[in-house]
């Protein structure tokens, strides 16, 4: 879909992650350097978290986009630290699953990026945060832009990070498969608007974007500015049941099954005694959660293109 151009021309700020798509996002760097003008920096992150602190630094610009080059966890530090900000987030995908640059416009080429951005059009985008109470007392939160994955989609999300030896897609469809064999569901109480689900929650994705780990439709017809969460999830144990559905889930059409529901919502809260896994835009955030509670943030981000 062709977006229309602003007149006014806007700093821009290119936030590189050297490391994402397995270290091929690093031979983009002097290609960005080479286009850029006086009016676009272009700063290589060096450890995790910098991206967040180069993003936040800039946030109470109105007249600057600030872009994650790189994956979904560049698109998390930095989107995250544009939440509620004066600056303009944008996405210039390099990552191996780029989940969250699904839901926007073809991307322009590295070479004409900094133009492309100075006049991109620009939009609302909901964002979501999510509280988490740890099984040792600790409490922390977080913002997050595509979405959170609670149980086996984050047991693969964490499996899938330390696959090195796999490129793309490849690394979460075989996490997954593998994971399923042994992952046993723990207990939850799930709550969102007034209903209860309480059971052995197998998996539970929270969705603002469709898709996660680079090519499952968990959440087929989500949106990034209907002011709703998708919540998809199921609580079936069989494993023949669940490798049955695991293709479906590929294709965005496991929705079928009747043992697989999805729900809209602003709001929900897991209850979880034994402890579960948490991720939000395939960031781990915790390995034993027992409390959570995930709101929509609606057009809380400012989108360009």
């Amino acid at each position: 879909m062709a977006h229309r151009k602003t007149s006014a021309l806007r700093k821009v700020t290119l936030i590189v992650n050297p490391t994402a798509g397995r270290g091929r996002t690093a031979r983009l760097v002097e290609v960005l350097q080479r286009a850029q003008g006086p009016d676009c920096e272009v700063l290589v992150t060096r450890a995790p978290g910098e991206a967040r602190e180069l993003a936040g630094s800039r946030r109470d610009d109105t007249d600057r986009v600030v872009v994650a080059v790189g994956g979904d966890g560049t698109v998390h530090e930095v989107g995250g630290a544009l939440v509620g900000a004066e600056a303009i987030f944008g996405v210039l995908p390099a990552g191996s699953g780029n989940d969250f640059a699904k839901m926007l416009a073809e991307p322009p080429p590295p070479e004409s990026a900094a133009e492309y951005f100075a006049s991109a059009e620009v939009r609302r985008c909901d964002a979501g945060e999510i509280r988490i109470r740890h099984a040792d007392g600790r409490s922390t939160q977080r913002y997050f832009i595509n979405g959170v994955g609670i149980g086996f989609e984050a047991v693969v999300a964490d499996a899938a990070s330390r696959a090195r030896w796999l490129g793309g897609s490849a690394r979460y469809i075989v996490s997954a498969v593998r994971r399923l064999l042994t992952y046993r569901a723990p207990d939850a109480v799930l709550r969102f608007d007034g209903r209860e689900v309480a059971g052995p929650l197998f998996l539970v994705a929270v969705g603002n974007g469709r898709c996660a780990g680079g090519h499952f439709y968990l959440t087929p017809e989500a949106a990034i500015d209907d002011g709703l969460f998708d919540i998809c999830f199921t609580t079936t144990r069989s494993i023949p049941r669940l490798l049955r559905r695991l293709p479906a889930a590929l294709r965005g059409r496991h929705l079928a099954f009747d043992d697989i529901e999805l729900e809209r919502s602003q709001a929900m809260q897991l209850q979880c005694p034994d402890g579960c896994m948490i991720h939000a835009d395939g960031e781990l955030l915790a390995r034993n959660a027992v409390e959570v509670e995930v709101d929509i943030l609606p057009g809380a981000l400012r989108l360009a293109g």
